[in-house]
């Protein structure tokens, strides 16, 4: 296929799928418009001194796709994540949403199912403290001292998000003007103070809300399972005893979001050593690895990416 006879599409310029954040992004991104195009494709292309999403069947016009992504979100059900203000919260009360949950889920749609299997897993709870273990992308406090986390905050950022956040995000350099809660997903939120010149609790780092709201929805693929007694979280590798990296594969060809999903979950990621051949016959170009730190007793943080 030459280049005049490629699909037209969309380039997300305003994402680098080298950070977290911004792949994490782009797959909400095309999970959520799967809603209003069905056939939607998802790929990368190395452009713009980075790896860029580019989308397929989806149509071209940046502002009308902005316009129906920001309204898909608006409509799309928040109901799991009114549980409770907090992550992870009882077991109890979480095994009674899932048994409510699958009552009621089908086919086409799945989407608290899904949300549900992302947030953790119910078996093998947390004695001492009657909760589940939850997924490694929970990496805000389970709650703050009202008793707010990854839930509220969630909830409380797709309230911001309107299709100016959207446009600034998909199509324009990051510009961090935003205020309001992140989800400590981007790197450049590591503002540990020996890394600074100045206290880093006396100046304020702006966040990219429609960064973060569109990577809540990458999680509905990215489930934990029970290996063990353990929970494991779909992405993530561990090395050692303490060392957690979330990987992910940037791969070329434009394929639907069924074959997305198998990739996130590819087993020949983790692999030591990386079978490059492999990976390159189905159209992995690049991995990408961030280690997840613990800053302090409460919150986690990326580090900058590297390619594996």
């Amino acid at each position: 296929m030459t280049g005049s006879e490629l699909p037209p599409g969309l380039l997300l310029k305003g994402i680098d799928g080298s950070n977290p954040l911004g792949f994490l992004a782009a797959i909400g991104t095309a999970v959520v418009s799967q809603d209003v195009f069905p056939e939607i494709r998802l790929g990368w292309e190395q452009t713009e001194g980075g790896w860029r999403p580019s989308l397929a069947d989806c149509g071209d016009d940046e502002q009308e796709f902005s316009k129906k992504l920001s309204e898909t979100l608006k409509d799309a059900s928040m109901n799991v994540f009114d549980v409770d203000n907090r992550l992870p919260f009882d077991v109890e009360q979480f095994s009674r949403k899932l048994q409510d949950v699958q009552r009621c889920s089908s086919i086409a749609d799945r989407r608290d199912a899904d949300f549900l299997s992302s947030f953790g897993t119910e078996l093998y709870p947390n004695k001492q403290r009657g909760q589940f273990q939850d997924s490694r992308f929970r990496m805000v406090r389970s709650g703050d001292s009202a008793g707010q986390g990854l839930p509220f905050y969630t909830k409380e950022i797709r309230k911001k998000v309107g299709i100016e956040h959207i446009q600034r995000t998909l199509f324009h350099a990051w510009d961090y003007q935003d205020t309001g809660y992140s989800l400590c997903w981007d790197p450049i939120e590591d503002q540990r103070y020996a890394l600074r010149w100045r206290d880093p609790s006396k100046s304020s780092q702006g966040t990219m809300l429609a960064a973060n709201s569109l990577a809540v929805e990458a999680l509905r693929w990215l489930p934990v399972m029970p290996v063990g007694n353990q929970a494991q979280t779909t992405g993530f590798q561990r090395v050692g005893r303490r060392e957690f990296y979330f990987v992910w594969p940037i791969w070329t060809p434009l394929v639907g979001m069924e074959t997305v999903r198998s990739l996130l979950a590819l087993d020949d990621l983790y692999k030591e050593p990386v079978p490059r051949l492999s990976l390159l016959k189905r159209g992995i170009e690049e991995i990408y690895r961030s280690q997840r730190i613990q800053q302090n007793q409460y919150y986690s943080k990326f580090l900058t990416a590297v390619p594996a």
